[in-house]
């Protein structure tokens, strides 16, 4: 199983319409691909996190690559994993705000992660972190 962690910037503001779009096409096609994934939009940037098999990871972040919201993909992590950290979610996605107490965490991680000072090895605390962040604040319904 690959676990791959990247972070980019969006090419452009992105309305709700931007994000649905990604959103449906991504619950649509990630089971076809047994790919899951999670995914936070923070400011004019995204984080995510893929998981699956080795191809199948490959083909969705060269998607990703092609698609012209993103710009400036960095990845951070790619590595084997025993077992997906998101394996119940086709696509979970948040659009956290720093100001919410339950944010800073996560956006303080996230923030040294798009500045490169993410230490190596920290990828299971990141994720780890995201996880618990969605199962204590989002409602499983939103996040299938």
């Amino acid at each position: 199983m690959r676990q791959l962690v990247y972070v980019s910037a969006a090419s452009r503001e992105l309305n709700d319409r931007d994000l649905e779009q990604i959103l449906d096409a991504s619950r649509r096609n990630n089971p076809k691909h047994d790919v899951t994934r999670m995914l936070l939009v923070i400011d004019l940037g995204f984080l995510q996190i893929l998981e699956g098999p080795r191809q199948s990871v490959e083909h969705v972040l060269a998607r990703i690559a092609q698609d012209e919201r993103h710009k400036s993909i960095k990845v951070l992590v790619d590595e084997d994993v025993d077992e997906r950290l998101f394996g119940l979610w086709s696509m979970g996605f948040d659009q956290p705000f720093p100001a919410a107490p339950t944010s800073a965490d996560v956006f303080a991680v996230t923030r040294d992660a798009i500045a490169n000072t993410l230490p190596p090895g920290k990828a299971v605390l990141l994720a780890a972190l995201i996880r618990n962040f969605y199962d204590i604040n989002t409602p499983q319904a939103r996040l299938r």
